[in-house]
């Protein structure tokens, strides 16, 4: 991602931010699941990716396109109208960017710290808000992503606010045979 596309995704982030908050603080994060999930499955079609993304197709057309994936989606009116302002302005390549950038915004103003746990099998809901619960400490919150590595054995790994806990069994053999390694 180059400089400027990120710092470009940032100020369509902020604007639609700001509207969302005039509407209501509820709204911006429910905007934040809706559209980090409307890039997703744009992003899960690289056919479609790569035709809205050729420039010899007419941008009313894109738009079309789009608007009427963004209807299918069910989006808010919120939603449908940055798709079209991007869309307008051939920009529809900036969504992804734009989605994680908005995701970092309003969690950022809402006091929210995104966590990503990596384990060896999924997750149970139960267990995942329990590891919510315990992230969060006191009075904070904790949006939660659940990746899933088979090679960690067991136990779990945690990125969160810049740092990694390897609580990971693959990580303890690691150790465990260096210590040996070394002792010989």
């Amino acid at each position: 991602m180059k400089k400027s596309s990120r710092a470009l995704a940032r100020r369509y982030a902020r604007a639609l931010l700001q509207v969302a908050d005039a509407k209501g603080k509820a709204t911006a994060l429910e905007l934040r699941d809706e559209l980090r999930d409307f890039a997703a499955q744009l992003d899960a079609h690289p056919a479609l990716r790569r035709t809205l993304a050729r420039p010899g197709l007419p941008l009313e057309p894109k738009r079309r396109i789009v608007l009427a994936l963004a209807e299918q989606a069910q989006t808010s009116p919120l939603v449908r109208k940055l798709i079209e302002v991007l869309a307008t302005r051939d920009r529809l390549a900036l969504l992804g960017e734009v989605a994680a950038a908005y995701v970092e915004l309003a969690n950022a103003a809402r006091g929210v710290v995104t966590a990503q746990v990596v384990s060896a099998v999924p997750l149970a809901a139960a267990q995942q808000q329990a590891l919510e619960q315990a992230l969060a400490g006191a009075g904070g919150s904790v949006e939660l992503t659940n990746e899933v590595e088979p090679s960690l054995v067991g136990g779990l790994v945690i990125r969160m606010a810049g740092r990694t806990y390897d609580g990971s069994v693959r990580t303890r053999l690691n150790a465990l045979r260096r210590r040996l390694a070394a002792a010989s």
